[in-house]
């Protein structure tokens, strides 16, 4: 059975979080919202937290009593943004905010983390992201990111969203024995206030191109009811997964039975 209690949550103002706050809202959970936008109305309560600065992290963690069921690491930043607060806010900032609240995470609690089909390929960088993940803290992680954010070979949207994959899968053992289950949601495109900023980074053809090969967009709701689910719902043995939510559109690319050829990039 999941943990009882309340639940916190980041980016709870707007869009997938929004959705997320309403389905835990509907299950009759106790919503903590942690964002640097206005409270959503499922809040109880309301914090200003602002993921690229750990002092505000820290400020908002002294004010966080008694014990949590879970934790849905939900805000993050598109890749339009400067480089540094994409790994600060998607990285860096949901590791030091979790890691500051770990130990008020309800024994068979749960802490879910939106990661993103962008994240797929973490295999490719591993070593990177144990060199990043290995850092202490905030400010070691971010001087990393400046020192080595050019040996990834890849944008930094995609580098933070695979190192939140290695995250989830490193803090998974270490909620073993207390029976907290860590996963990672990997939404594909979602039609959210940020959308645009993901059609502008990949392509407005080549968005348009994956959407259709699945049919839709995704919208916020499509993937909170599977946040919602690996927050609160009944799953016993099921840790340190990266969950794929994107209609299908990874496993066709990956089988084949989507064209990609077809694909204008």
């Amino acid at each position: 059975m999941a943990a009882e209690g309340a639940v916190i949550l980041t980016g709870g103002s707007t869009g997938i979080g929004a959705a997320t706050a309403k389905a835990l809202a509907k299950a009759g959970r106790e919503i903590i919202n942690l964002d640097i936008k206005e409270a959503p109305q499922e809040a109880s309560a309301h914090f200003h937290c602002d993921l690229a600065d750990p002092s505000s992290i820290d400020s908002v963690l002294g004010k966080l009593e008694g014990t949590f069921a879970s934790l849905l690491n939900v805000a993050g930043v598109p890749g339009t943004v400067d480089k540094d607060t994409v790994v600060g806010v998607n990285t860096l900032g949901l590791r030091h905010l979790t890691e500051g609240i770990w130990d008020q995470i309800a024994d068979r609690g749960t802490v879910v983390n939106v990661a993103s089909v962008a994240g797929n390929q973490w295999k490719k960088r591993l070593p990177l992201h144990t060199q990043l993940l290995d850092t202490p803290d905030y400010a070691s992680g971010l001087e990393w990111w400046r020192e080595h954010g050019r040996e990834t070979g890849t944008d930094p949207y995609t580098f933070s969203k695979e190192a939140v994959v290695v995250y989830t899968m490193r803090l998974a053992g270490r909620g073993l024995s207390r029976g907290i289950q860590v996963n990672d949601v990997g939404p594909g495109p979602v039609d959210t206030p940020i959308f645009p900023d993901f059609k502008s980074q990949v392509g407005a053809d080549q968005m348009d191109w994956m959407n259709e090969q699945v049919g839709r967009t995704g919208q916020p709701e499509d993937i909170a009811e599977v946040l919602s689910w690996l927050a609160i719902g009944d799953h016993n043995w099921l840790n340190g997964q990266h969950i794929i939510v994107d209609g299908g559109l990874t496993a066709g690319m990956r089988t084949k039975w989507i064209d990609l050829s077809s694909s204008p990039r």
